[in-house]
């Protein structure tokens, strides 16, 4: 009995890595970062056999949600953003600093849990959860969690399975993110080249000026450019957008 316990054991967890590389291949076909990133939650989800999965990304100073299954979007509605990245405060401040997963039976009673998130969890029944660190880079750039219903510890072999998730949904964020620069880039460059086929048409100094104080705000995206020119001594406008 004890073999054959240990055998089926062994052939779930070789089903499961074959459903993870398949979910992985397919994503790999998905050019939208946020369908990629709502397929490794669900599937997070379904192969775990969990009640819930969602992902936080850090944006700016704050954690906040990018994907969720269905299940969790109550909860999360009423959560707030996690601001601290840094070890002992929240769960997921605390995994994105030690670049570590942490497991708990029962979120509820966690040490990482604020009274404010207790009473959340409390009221829509999350206990067991798993969270593991998604990174690029060497650089932590958010969390992706399960949760369960159930006062539940996920097991060593679910959490590796959840971090193949978690790496590939950061690679996915990394290439979205290089392909951004390079298209930025790309179309730095071909303005420029513009813009220095304009001026080498242009004859009048004002119309040069003007010209350069517009196209470099809208290149660099702001709201406004000027020039100032040594005059008697002095820096004077000359031209401005």
């Amino acid at each position: 009995l004890f073999c054959a316990h240990i055998f089926l054991r062994r052939r779930r967890q070789t089903r499961l890595r074959r459903d993870v590389s398949s979910v992985v291949r397919s994503s790999d076909l998905v050019h939208d970062t946020d369908e990629v990133l709502d397929l490794i939650v669900n599937e997070a989800a379904r192969l775990l056999g969990a009640s819930a999965s969602w992902i936080r990304l850090l944006e700016g100073d704050d954690l906040v949600i990018r994907a969720n299954t269905d299940s969790i979007a109550d909860y999360l509605a009423g959560s707030l953003p996690t601001v601290a990245v840094k070890e002992g405060t929240s769960t997921a401040g605390h995994v994105m600093a030690t670049k570590k997963p942490l497991v708990t039976e029962d979120a509820v009673e966690s040490e990482f849990t604020s009274p404010e998130r207790r009473l959340l969890l409390d009221k829509y029944g999350i206990h067991g959860r798993a969270a593991v660190p998604m990174v690029a880079n060497d650089r932590s750039i958010g969390v992706l969690f399960v949760a369960d219903k159930r006062i539940r510890r996920f097991t060593d072999h679910e959490v590796s399975l959840l971090s193949a998730f978690a790496d590939q949904a950061s690679l996915a964020l990394e290439k979205a993110r290089l392909l951004n620069e390079a298209e930025r880039e790309k179309e730095r460059s071909d303005a420029l080249y513009q813009v220095s086929n304009r001026l080498a048409g242009a004859h009048d100094t004002d119309e040069v000026l003007d010209l350069i104080v517009n196209e470099a705000a809208r290149l660099l995206d702001t709201d406004a450019s000027f020039l100032r020119l040594l005059k008697d001594d002095r820096l004077a406008p000359r031209s401005e957008e």
